[in-house]
């Protein structure tokens, strides 16, 4: 059984921002959709796991952009999972055109337990005969954030809304990304650029949450938390 999925793409208007290219929060739409729809064809989806007890949680995402492409372009979009550690694996993610490689990204996954709040061991998720590899999209390793940056520069608060609530009944991971780009003018998210996200979900946000959004250089990039209210962070984020 093949541990690798495709499918043609085409960037539709939804799929961009104002620059009229694919959006950074929509590149992450994509991946994450393409994780459910790959996982649903392995019987592993998250309607198989709610028969089972079980939730997929992204841990950390991490995301890179060498051109994204513009409105009306077409691309193939893969993704395959990686061979599992006893509690975590790892998720990759392609987006490409003619040979180019456009945007690419990895997410590292685990499985909770609902009645047990703990982590199950992945290797029991995956089917029998899944074909798994150690082939990564980026070979640059997840990062350990060690400052929450409550001392760095306050960039914004956000409210958690209705539409930022997914079927766990929690923020989900794209919206954080988009409450993100939510805290610059167009032109200031235009004109940054992006190359580079690297995000490290730390705690579940619900619906009416006030998050406090700090930021401070870090070398040749820079880092975002996102604090709730009761003073824990909910994530961190590094982008260049």
């Amino acid at each position: 059984m093949t541990g690798e999925f495709s499918k043609e793409i085409s960037i539709v208007p939804s799929l961009c921002d104002s620059s009229g290219k694919l959006g950074i929060p929509d590149t992450a739409a994509l991946f994450m959709d393409i994780a459910a729809e790959h996982s649903d064809s392995l019987g592993i989806g998250q309607k198989d796991l709610n028969a089972l007890g079980g939730f997929w949680l992204t841990v950390k995402t991490m995301l890179r952009f060498f051109r994204r492409p513009g409105f009306g372009e077409k691309a193939t979009l893969t993704t395959w999972p990686e061979i599992p550690d006893k509690r975590r694996c790892l998720r990759d993610y392609v987006l490409a055109s003619g040979g180019e490689v456009l945007c690419c990204g990895k997410t590292e996954w685990a499985v909770l337990d609902m009645t047990s709040g703990r982590l199950r061991h992945v290797d029991s998720i995956y089917p029998e005969g899944l074909e798994l590899t150690d082939r990564s999209s980026i070979s640059d390793p997840f990062t350990r954030f060690e400052d929450e940056l409550t001392d760095g520069e306050l960039l914004g608060r956000y409210t958690v809304r209705s539409t930022d609530i997914d079927l766990g009944g929690h923020m989900n991971n794209v919206a954080y990304l988009r409450a993100f780009a939510s805290l610059f003018s167009s032109a200031e998210w235009n004109a940054a650029d992006l190359q580079s996200v690297e995000i490290w979900y730390r705690a579940q946000c619900f619906e009416g949450e006030e998050l406090a959004v700090y930021r401070k250089p870090k070398g040749n990039c820079t880092e975002a938390s996102f604090i709730k209210s009761d003073g824990n962070c909910a994530l961190q984020l590094r982008y260049s």
